[in-house]
């Protein structure tokens, strides 16, 4: 197999960038969520619950985010590791991070019609993946792991059960590839990526934002998505699957073109 595409995710639940590589460090993919918006309690806000997100194009910038709506842009500086701090919450998990300003506050708030704040992710937080899957290793504020690997087949396989196929953007992947056969993916343990490590820990549950059209916000076909895909794959207790949460071994580069080995 070869990776097929790469994207990364500056803002949890915004649109996606379609990049040729994808740098690793200690945390995760280098840009990727380490920018997200929160609720006044200081709970994560995502397009499950405010689709508007999906509207917004993010852009990694030197020394920040650029963040456009189609009308007007926002430049955001990273904050310095004194700038004031909020206990954020993703899932169960609470952790701090800096905030970004009063003025990315107004613009956000004002585009997504409630109040709310922008944080950025501290260099000097560590927040660990959930023990139970993977020891000694880290991520930013994505839900639960570093990485998502997704299949093409598994895709061909869902979209022949619904009256209009779905792109896999919907799936919000960071890796995609394509294996012999539908599914294959949720017994992967060990990957290599052009020699780079990676464990296969968990496979993926899947929400209703697979229902959610990543440039408009709509779900032009209601919960037909997630519902075809909890007939057709899933795992019980789990739900709905689809992709392979990965953790990385080592510090490196993933690049579109990459032989992918199973091992």
């Amino acid at each position: 197999m070869k990776v097929l595409s790469a994207f990364l995710y500056p803002v949890k639940s915004m649109r996606a960038v379609a990049v040729s590589t994808l740098d690793l460090d200690d945390k995760g993919i280098v840009g990727d969520r380490r920018w997200m918006v929160i609720d006044a309690e200081g709970r994560f806000v995502t397009q499950r619950t405010v689709p508007a997100l999906v509207r917004l194009q993010p852009e990694l910038i030197p020394g920040g985010v650029r963040i456009d709506d189609g009308a007007s842009q926002l430049g955001v500086e990273l904050p310095r590791l004194d700038a004031k701090r909020h206990t954020v919450t993703v899932w169960r998990d609470s952790f701090p991070a800096l905030d970004a300003g009063d003025e990315a506050a107004a613009w956000l708030s004002t585009r997504l019609g409630f109040a709310c704040r922008f944080v950025a992710f501290a260099s000097d937080v560590r927040r660990e993946v959930d023990l139970n899957y993977a020891k000694d290793a880290q991520t930013t504020f994505t839900d639960a792991y570093p990485l998502l690997i997704v299949n093409e087949a598994s895709l061909d396989a869902l979209n022949a059960q619904l009256p209009a196929p779905i792109p896999m953007e919907r799936f919000r992947p960071n890796l995609v590839v394509r294996a012999d056969a539908p599914w294959v993916e949720d017994g992967w343990t060990r990957l290599e990526v052009d020699g780079l490590p990676l464990d296969g820990v968990k496979p993926c549950a899947r929400c209703v934002a697979i229902t959610t059209d990543q440039r408009t916000g709509e779900r032009p076909q209601g919960p037909l998505p997630l519902t075809a895909l909890t007939q057709l794959h899933s795992i019980p207790g789990r739900g709905a699957i689809f992709g392979m949460n990965l953790v990385h071994r080592a510090k490196g580069a993933l690049r579109v073109g990459a032989h992918v080995a199973l091992k």
